[in-house]
């Protein structure tokens, strides 16, 4: 089996400028043994004369952004092709005649072809961003926020598959440094681009740190600052990247649906709720979509113009098949979306395309992101206007006003989840009749919906090893608060993943502290001394590049095993759901279940054949998750509960994957390393002038 060479992919970076810029050739068949893949491929001038690649072949992707182009290699006896001409052929991306001199490559890339072994050659993509403050008002209300050049969300960075994007992140905020992350793009070999407080130092004020990846996957995710809680301040934005897909459709919407809450006050002082023994959680104050939200008093008063304002529109024409790209970048807040009337079809969750399958309704949980099909229908009501709903799952939000569930509420003042408008016909929706429509009937609100979540197939399959590298019951975590007995660290209730108490007492470890982060020394930075400190929470894993080696984690939501459940608080461990998210690696689900988790028996239900395969996964109350990943990554990678405030409060720990032969530190030697150093510098010279950093603060 062919497969890429993990062990020098970390020296692919900047590769050649021509008349197009280009990519490393990730196309190219990998095999191990190979000495002659070990120093990376750069293309000369002479050489892609002579192989004809200063032309290229261009497309423009249906709905993409108006002149945005993907470009491939192109030679001019049409060796390269665009197969993405027509709705029905959307499974196909590019079309190869015949192989290139002296390599080996796939027929074609469809969606189909294993993203995991074969990339296409793409292009280099540059984007330039700012952090600073500013203060807006999307639902009426004004509020300081950190934003991404200005908006919110910040501005979509869009690429194709294959393509090297190069973003320039300048840090504009007088008070704070910054880190961007990159969610749910695997930084193959590419540790220290990942954008979190473990890889590199903070973004100094008033200095710029560029980030260099290759988009080795497809479909929709988003950006993020992984600085304490910026990003539920604003900071973060949709990324979309251009591929093939396991549906026909006719046409792909130019924006995503990015769903958030959000919050009146500062994330920094709503946070302090988080930490309150009495309130107990932080809260939201709104829905948003595409940045706007709206109050109830600017509902009464519309008068019949510039609905636009209060609800994005979603523009479609009778009988049309339209993709629609979901994000939830919510701190807190899992939601349910529908569209009155109207089926939705699944082809891709998180970046993983799947099997098609039709649905009424779907979960997003918090970081989760799905592409979905809207089935137009033939015959649309006279005022052609539907309700698009954003409806907060049940368990899985915490408002101002109360819990907002379908059903016994405690809400005092509902929010309204009718956040958006599906219309049919007109070219301006400037003039727009709110809908009268019926919501679909929807059976299960809640933030688990285990059985739909387990029935998403991959169209690429993984076959999972029964037999794990590393121990299960060492990988097996609890999401549960501190002990009183636990004050050091703020002096109040942390979260933490934690190991059963039995286990930590016969393995002789431990394992029951939150997790923080040293801005001014990242573990990717001081890696002979990680584990050492108290509060680094690490699990090390033994790295392999066999295909068919996997780590096996669970974590379990319901009560620790060994202890005396009526002799702990009843808030140790409490019952609640945690969309967990995993850096550097897609995961698979082998089992997700309400019940606990009994190492006795629960394996025999686990699914081994091609499970759903996503990077965030819902660990439902009271219940378990089982996953399991390929750990071919090397680096020190982010396990953590998506929730913001979860995450501010230490629900997380790092995993190390490295060979035990200094595989990590090889590989980030010489101007890698001399970069983070140098940022790290920049970082430690400013951070007097800086807000103080809070040991009450995770720092993730």
């Amino acid at each position: 089996m062919a497969y890429r060479l993990s062990l020098l992919q970390y020296l692919v970076s900047v590769l050649v400028l021509c008349k197009h810029v280009l990519t490393l050739d990730f196309g190219q068949s990998y095999s191990a043994g190979n000495s002659d893949l070990l120093a990376p491929r750069r293309y000369t001038e002479h050489d892609l004369k002579r192989k004809g690649l200063s032309d290229h072949v261009s497309f423009h992707p249906e709905g993409a952004s108006e002149g945005f182009y993907c470009h491939y290699p192109d030679l001019k006896s049409k060796e390269w092709e665009a197969c993405n001409d027509g709705a029905d052929s959307r499974w196909c991306w590019l079309r190869q005649l015949q192989a290139q001199e002296g390599e080996s490559r796939p027929k074609g890339y469809t969606v189909t072809t294993n993203y995991d072994n074969f990339t296409p050659i793409g292009i280099q993509r540059h984007y330039h961003m700012d952090i600073s403050k500013q203060t807006i008002a999307p639902d009426g209300t004004p509020r300081e926020a950190r934003l991404m050049n200005g908006t919110y969300p910040g501005p979509t960075i869009e690429a194709c598959w294959g393509d090297t994007v190069i973003v320039h992140v300048t840090n504009n905020l007088d008070d704070e440094g910054s880190v961007i992350h990159w969610h749910g793009l695997r930084q193959f070999y590419n540790n220290d681009q990942d954008g979190v407080a473990l890889t590199q130092c903070p973004i100094a004020r008033g200095s710029t740190w560029t980030y260099n990846f290759t988009m080795l996957q497809y479909g929709t995710t988003w950006y993020h600052s992984h600085y304490i809680l910026q990003y539920a301040d604003g900071v973060l934005g949709p990324v979309v990247v251009h591929g093939p897909a396991s549906a026909p459709y006719d046409v792909s919407l130019p924006s995503p649906h990015f769903m958030s809450d959000w919050v009146y006050r500062k994330a920094e002082e709503e946070f302090e709720n988080e930490k309150d023994p009495v309130v107990r959680g932080s809260k939201a104050d709104n829905i948003l979509v595409n940045g706007i939200g709206r109050s109830k008093e600017a509902v009464a008063a519309y008068n019949g113009e510039d609905i636009q304002s209060l609800y994005p529109i979603t523009e479609i024409l009778p009988g049309q098949r339209v993709r629609l790209r979901l994000i939830n970048g919510a701190a807190g807040t899992s939601f349910i979306f529908s569209i009155d009337g109207h089926a939705l079809e699944i082809i891709a969750n998180d970046l993983v395309p799947v099997e098609p399958q039709i649905v009424d309704s779907l979960l997003v949980a918090v970081g989760q992101r799905y592409d979905i099909i809207i089935h137009g229908l033939d015959n649309p009501s006279p005022s052609g206007n539907y309700w698009i709903r954003t409806h907060p799952a049940d368990g899985c939000n915490t408002f101002r006003n109360g819990l907002f569930n379908s059903t016994d509420s405690t809400n005092e003042d509902p929010l309204d989840p009718r956040t958006g408008i599906l219309h049919y016909g007109h070219s301006s929706a400037t003039y727009l009749s709110l809908p009268d429509t019926t919501a679909n009937t929807i059976s299960d609100f809640s933030c688990a919906r285990v059985s739909e979540q387990s029935s998403l197939r991959p169209v690429v399959p993984w076959s999972i090893s029964t037999t794990p590298l590393n121990n299960l019951t060492l990988s097996t975590f609890y999401p549960s608060h501190q002990t009183e007995d636990d004050v050091p660290y703020g002096n109040y209730t942390h979260w933490l993943l934690r190991l059963d108490p039995l286990v930590e007492k016969q393995g002789g470890v431990s394992f029951h502290n939150p997790l923080f982060a040293n801005f001014s020394t990242p573990s990717l930075l001081d890696f002979t001394n990680i584990g050492q400190g108290e509060n680094d929470n690490v699990i090390r894993l033994p790295y392999s590049s066999h295909p068919t080696d996997f780590i096996h984690m669970v974590i379990d939501g319901s009560l620790l095993p060994s202890t005396n459940q009526t002799d702990l608080d009843p808030d140790v461990i409490p019952l609640l759901a945690h969309p967990m998210h995993w850096h550097g690696s897609d995961v698979v689900l082998l089992a997700q279940s309400e019940q606990p988790f009994d190492p006795a028996t629960s394996m025999d239900t686990w699914n081994y054949e091609n499970p759903p395969r996503r990077d965030t996964i819902m660990a439902p109350a009271g219940g378990y998750v089982a996953v399991a990943f390929k750990p071919d990554n090397p680096g020190v990678w982010l396990v953590h509960c998506h929730i913001a405030w979860h995450a501010s409060a230490g629900l997380a720990l790092q995993m190390v994957i490295d060979d035990g032969q200094g595989m990590v530190e090889k590989m980030l030697a010489g101007e890698r390393m001399k970069r983070l150093e140098g940022g790290c510098e920049e970082w430690k010279a400013d951070l007097g002038k800086v807000v103080d950093y809070k040991k009450e603060e995770s720092g993730v």
